[in-house]
């Protein structure tokens, strides 16, 4: 009962917690959300809704390419009847103009579908961008790549006793 939260808690709260009720609250939840074709409209939904990316970052690059793939995969999993294929046109118009610029004027390679360049050439771009971005972090002046810091010491040169 912990585990379920809002309105499906809200269907099973005055289910007395027993071995034969895990199965009727199963039941109850089951029957009210697992509905595929509501849950495919659900992803099919937010991959209408991606973020544009208004210039090349990697961050945003790869948020982009997390929420694409992982609504396709639940999509996937679903095995409905949805050409999938036809999807890469979406991913593609919310990248940058630099990147969609490249991206056009890419020879696919023949046997590959248009999706699995699209994620290869987007995933590329991405370690490159966070590869520059590695490389344009300050760095210290000392070339050893240790940090030289300030080290005290303090000594007591004296023993004092007050009596």
């Amino acid at each position: 009962m912990s585990s379920v939260t809002n309105e499906a808690h809200q269907l099973i709260q005055n289910l007395p917690v027993t071995q034969q009720n895990f199965h009727v609250a199963w039941n109850l939840l089951c029957d009210r959300y697992n509905n595929e074709h509501l849950i495919a409209a659900a992803h099919v939904k937010s991959l209408l809704s991606l973020p544009v990316i208004n210039k090349e970052s990697a961050t945003d690059l790869r948020a982009l390419i997390n929420q694409f793939q992982s609504n396709l995969n639940a999509i996937k999993a679903l095995d409905l009847s949805i050409p999938l294929q036809e999807m890469s046109q979406i991913l593609i118009e919310n990248v940058d103009d630099v990147t969609r610029k490249q991206w056009e004027m890419k020879d696919v390679s023949q046997g590959v579908t248009e999706l699995e360049a699209i994620f290869k050439f987007l995933e590329d771009k991405c370690q490159a961008l966070e590869l520059i971005h590695t490389s344009q972090l300050p760095r210290n002046n000392n070339s050893s790549g240790i940090s030289k810091k300030t080290k005290h010491a303090y000594v007591a040169t004296q023993l004092m006793c007050c009596v």
